[in-house]
């Protein structure tokens, strides 16, 4: 039988793991940046409460900055990366365009079940709706740190990024005992690793993951330092205004921003820029938090200060 394509494994399972794809001298320039810029070093992970992600007060160490890429020059080269660039044409086509979907974390890990699509509840809303463009959409996270000092695993539910015609009893039940694990990991946050069918994936330094954005993951517990970026790519239509709008304007509280006029045109130049920007009042089910959530993360994201 022969080994899937990247296409193939994107399609029917919702994710591709590359290996190595950043560099051994990548990964440790990006470990200093993250450093430096969210203020945790591996000596925090590993003074009181040594394999727990504290720091010596005891609180726990974690730091995460939404748009947190495209904010931070030291990371836009993750943008335009050569060989991301290329798999990701691979994966969706020559005209892929930069998606203003990013993220910079350090000892943090989303250990619930959850989508980073606009519309998170499956069959409901425009993104489970190709019949009149594709979907055409990834996210990439990018790792810096190993397995063994870590323990850290992202685990997927393969295929659930798939639209259906006919939704099936047993699609339906999979999706009520997904959300309730979500639930019960705020009370465990081992509660995720309940799914017997997720695929778990060990992340090595400089280790890619690119994925659907309707392809439910979560993060698994970690034991240790953790190091990750992510950065977003599609290819332009509704789905992808409606993605970008949502980051960019509907989620307020993530504090999203412009892009520098510097990366603009860095940007321009490689063909990465998007050709249009609508703007949307609303997108029919777009997932939004309660708003006491809403205006608890718009103060934890305001200054990208620790978690």
């Amino acid at each position: 039988m022969s080994t899937p394509t990247l296409q193939e494994q994107l399609k029917n399972q919702g994710f591709v793991v590359i290996r190595q794809l950043l560099s051994n001298q990548e990964v440790d320039f990006y470990v200093n940046k993250l450093e430096e810029r969210s203020g945790i070093t591996k000596e925090n992970f590993n003074a009181q409460g040594a394999g727990r992600g504290f720091d010596p007060k005891g609180r726990q160490a974690s730091w995460n900055l939404p748009d947190g890429v495209s904010k931070s020059p030291d990371f836009w080269p993750l943008i335009y990366h050569e060989r991301l660039i290329s798999t990701v044409r691979d994966l969706l086509g020559p005209d892929i365009r930069f998606l203003q979907h990013t993220d910079l974390h350090v000892g943090f890990s989303a250990v619930a079940w959850h989508r980073d699509s606009v519309n998170r509840k499956f069959g409901k809303g425009p993104d489970w709706d190709e019949s009149q463009a594709p979907y055409k959409m990834v996210r990439v996270g990018l790792y810096l740190q190993s397995h063994a000092e870590s323990s850290f695993k992202l685990g997927f539910i393969k295929g659930s990024h798939r639209p259906a015609t006919n939704i099936t009893l047993g699609r339906r039940l999979s999706e009520i005992q997904i959300t309730w694990m979500g639930a019960l990991s705020y009370l465990s946050p081992k509660a995720q690793l309940w799914a017997a069918n997720a695929a778990w994936i060990a992340t090595e330094p400089g280790d890619c993951i690119i994925f659907d954005p309707r392809t439910l993951h979560s993060g698994s517990y970690i034991t240790g330092p953790k190091y990750s970026m992510f950065v977003a790519y599609g290819i332009e239509n509704v789905h992808f205004y409606h993605h970008q709008n949502y980051y960019r304007h509907m989620r307020s509280e993530l504090n999203y921003g412009d892009l520098d006029p510097e990366l603009t045109q860095t940007l321009k130049a490689k063909g990465l820029y998007p050709d249009q920007f609508p703007v949307y009042a609303d997108i029919e089910g777009a997932w939004t938090p309660a708003p006491v959530l809403k205006s608890l993360l718009a103060k934890r994201f305001k200054d990208g200060s620790k978690a």
